[in-house]
């Protein structure tokens, strides 16, 4: 679940990548991958669900101490 920052900076971030895409600033295929990328973004903040943190906090919880048990012999 994102923060209420996150979803407001994702909306920032498609609107951005749709002004590229739509005034011509970009053309051609970076324009496509503008519109591709701002499509995700726009999703990710719709639902307020982003795959790429989720897959951070695993990894992060994975690694930390606190997950990992300890050995008792």
């Amino acid at each position: 679940m994102l923060t209420r920052d996150g979803v407001i900076a994702r909306y920032i971030f498609a609107f951005c990548l749709f002004f590229l895409s739509g005034t011509e600033m970009v053309t051609g295929w970076p324009a496509t991958g503008c519109g591709v990328a701002g499509t995700i973004e726009l999703a990710t903040a719709l639902n307020r669900w982003s795959p790429l943190v989720e897959a951070v906090r695993y990894l992060i919880g994975k690694h930390s101490r606190d997950a990992v048990p300890a050995k008792t012999e």
